[in-house]
């Protein structure tokens, strides 16, 4: 029993592990002292490490550059970069992380000249990228790719239960029910359609959606329709393949990006009527096609959209397609303005207060009356704004109605809008 057990404990040591080296008298050291620990391959080139890669799908690959590097260690990155790429095309289903593990020498130069290479990389979903010094020993190599998976997976376990706690604060029944919500929709593949007025918190809302889900440990992929002019519709949203215009090189846009994750368009209401049908053949087909790619790809991706005028009412203007609101909005949840929630104002307002100040803030009776008595037409963001110039300006630790003040102020007191000449 004792010797079944300890030939599982090596069955889970003995991960798949695939060495690519320029410098061809480290190998033989490096293998075999690898090969304590992991299944070991070894590419050739970049046509065997490709090769290696699709047909025995190791969790770890390493690579080694030459102490020096120059364009060969550059196209060396930027091969794999596309080999990691074209991996990602053929496989689009959920694929094991794949730590690749670069190892060069310790050189400030290096640095300076392959870090541009590294980042891109960095840029690819399933991999967990680590830059490590060559070690003086080929034994402690193993021992450091060891600690730094060990590390990855601490990390990502700290950053899903860091994220996992998306502060949404609000104990009216308003905000309960749409706590509800999120948390009802959190795990459904369904498109949610979020609206609500400005700075009411949508986008906090659609964070809670993915990270309270079976996403969490996906991209979170975000995008402002307002902000992408319409001729730049297509690369952002579905990428770029070399060559489709002059000096475009490859990359992925937003879909693949989300790709098993969450693909977030804020203010979709503002999408171009020329870019909503390239987008609605998405959602129909499940299908898109890189700018320049004739070959078409496909990505898996929860859709939450958000937008602060109900696309309802603009496609009863005709200003956004009705079969697109049908493709957004199987789930809906509507944020309530601050005014109609009043009794969360204390609540938000003391958090502010103990996110803007080192010290503990109160908020007197006279000010929190003078805050709920407000209308708030920036909502939470406005309440953000207010709070965080009360503590700039004040140095006793206590907050009074006098250091509550409001852009809109003449609102407040009452005053009449001014007139706007045409």
């Amino acid at each position: 029993m004792k010797r079944r057990k300890e030939f599982a404990n090596n069955a889970t040591i003995m991960k798949k592990l695939l060495y690519f080296e320029q410098d061809s008298s480290r190998i033989r050291p490096i293998v075999v002292a690898l090969s304590k620990h992991f299944e070991v391959s070894v590419a050739g080139d970049l046509l065997e490490l490709a090769a290696t890669l699709r047909q025995k799908e190791p969790r770890i690959l390493l690579f080694g550059l030459a102490s020096l590097p120059g364009a060969f260690s550059i196209h060396i990155l930027d091969r794999i970069e596309q080999i990691m790429l074209n991996l990602r095309e053929e496989k689009p289903a959920p694929r094991s992380a794949l730590s690749v593990v670069v190892m060069h020498e310790d050189d400030s130069r290096w640095q300076q000249i392959c870090e541009p290479y590294i980042a891109a990389l960095r840029e690819i979903p399933f991999c967990d990228i680590y830059v490590i010094p060559v070690p003086t020993n080929p034994d402690e190599l193993a021992v450091s790719i060891i600690n730094l998976k060990r590390a990855n997976r601490h990390l990502r376990t700290a950053r899903m239960s860091a994220t996992a706690e998306v502060p949404i604060i609000g104990n009216s029944t308003k905000m309960r029910h749409v706590i509800e919500q999120i948390r009802a929709y959190a795990d459904k593949h369904h498109p949610v359609l979020i609206v609500g007025e400005t700075g009411t918190g949508k986008e906090l809302a659609v964070r809670a959606l993915h990270f309270w889900g079976k996403r969490s440990h996906h991209h979170f992929v975000a995008l402002n329709c307002a902000t992408i002019p319409e001729t730049l519709f297509e690369s952002e949203m579905f990428g770029t393949e070399r060559g489709a215009y002059t000096d475009a090189s490859t990359r992925m846009g937003a879909i693949e990006q989300a790709d098993n994750g969450t693909l977030f368009l804020d203010e979709i209401g503002s999408l171009s009527l020329a870019s909503q049908p390239r987008l609605l053949r998405v959602l129909e087909t499940g299908e898109y096609r890189r700018l320049g790619d004739p070959h078409p790809h496909s990505a898996q991706f929860r859709l939450v959209s958000a937008s602060c005028i109900n696309p309802i009412d603009l496609a009863a203007k005709n200003k956004f397609r009705s079969d697109l609101v049908y493709r957004i909005a199987d789930l809906v949840i509507e944020i309530p303005p601050l005014r109609h929630r009043a009794e969360d104002i204390p609540l938000l307002a003391a958090h502010f207060c103990s996110h803007f100040s080192k010290d503990a803030f109160s908020l007197e009776q006279n000010a929190l009356d003078k805050l709920c008595a407000y209308h708030w037409p920036g909502n939470v963001r406005e309440l953000r704004s207010v709070i965080a110039r009360a503590c700039a300006n004040n140095s006793t630790g206590r907050i009074f109605a006098d250091d509550i003040q409001f852009l809109y102020q003449w609102k407040f007191e009452g005053n009449a809008q001014p007139e706007v000449s045409a």
